[in-house]
């Protein structure tokens, strides 16, 4: 039986699927916007993101926008008592009204730290298929706010979002453009390495965009200087957007295997720098080695995968991650 909507609510999903068709295949924060504003024209909503699956634990979240305010992406780990799980498992709607906002609870609030009164979550599928790739989240804090009509609406916009975003990922025309150079191809990144050469990259032309204005303040107006620093937060969210994306796409630390070439010891010693942060000295203490021996085993390790820094170990295998939004 066909879903009947009041044509306020079908106004506000014609709106958002023309914004849509009509934006470029990589603005992902755009696209998550025009979510946000359907479903905001729909019922009071107060805090919204979106989240992407990324293996079995970790919820990457490139758009966050809550007390009005559009913050930074993230990532979360998520256990089996969240939402996220929830959400993953069952591959439907979840409501408050199911455990009186339990599942939602049981991650970080958002904004102020005020629970929410009502929460939607939907699923978002992958392009034919029945996988659950990742969720858009709705919350108020206002009780019973969030209605059938409302869910209906929430789940044609996730379906909406996911196609977008899955011809955002590789079109014909991509295709064609990276085939000659497949190293400028972000879309494919071999290593958390790789994500962060790109990082750098992207903070580099942040950093322009502020030497730029410093060397131009003097002459500005307070409104034109004003306008500039919301130009240089738009930009520094698009990138956060941007970031959170690609380490979607970057394979997951634990799928990552170490090289045949680095011995057992020297597994050892990079898993304690990459997920202890130990130094060469607390490392001898913990092995009973001397501390020149790890300094030894450590240049060994740069050396056989390719990198120049220890840091970059944790780049390499994964920091922990905490949870923080269920």
């Amino acid at each position: 039986m066909e879903t009947v909507l009041p044509e306020t609510v079908r106004g506000a999903l014609r709106l958002a699927d023309r914004q849509l068709r009509l934006l470029a295949p990589d603005d992902v924060n755009e696209m998550c916007a025009v979510v946000r504003r359907a479903a905001a024209a729909i019922a009071p909503v107060e805090t919204f993101y979106v989240g992407l699956y990324q293996g079995d634990n970790t919820l990457v979240l490139p758009y966050i926008h809550s007390a009005g305010e559009h913050l930074g992406a993230d990532t979360s780990r998520f256990g089996k008592g969240g939402m996220s799980h929830w959400i993953k498992t069952h591959a439907k709607p979840y409501r408050y009204a199911y455990d009186n906002g339990r599942r939602c609870h049981a991650g970080a609030p958002m904004g102020d730290g005020t629970p929410s009164r009502d929460v939607v979550a939907v699923p978002m599928f992958g392009p034919e298929s029945d996988t659950v790739i990742g969720m858009v989240n709705t919350q108020s804090l206002r009780p019973d706010v969030f209605d059938d009509t409302f869910v209906t609406a929430l789940e044609w916009l996730a379906r909406a979002l996911a196609l977008s975003l899955d011809s955002g990922v590789r079109s014909p025309a991509r295709e064609q453009l990276y085939r000659d150079l497949p190293e400028l191809d972000h879309s494919h990144l071999e290593s958390p390495i790789d994500m962060l050469h790109t990082a750098t990259d992207c903070l580099d032309e942040v950093a322009r965009s502020v030497d730029t204005l410093q060397s131009r303040a003097a002459l500005l107006e307070l409104a034109q200087l004003q306008q500039e620093l919301g130009r240089i937060k738009d930009q520094c969210r698009l990138v956060s957007t941007e970031l959170a994306m690609m380490a979607l796409k970057t394979p997951a630390s634990h799928d990552r295997q170490y090289p045949e070439t680095l011995t057992t010891r020297e597994r050892e010693i990079a898993d304690l720098i990459a997920h202890e942060m130990m130094t060469n000295a607390m490392i001898g203490r913990r092995l009973y080695i001397s501390e020149k021996t790890v300094k030894a085993h450590v240049s060994s390790i740069l050396r056989k995968l390719g990198i120049r820094q220890r840091s970059e170990l944790v780049w390499y295998l994964g920091e922990k991650a905490t949870d923080r939004h269920g």
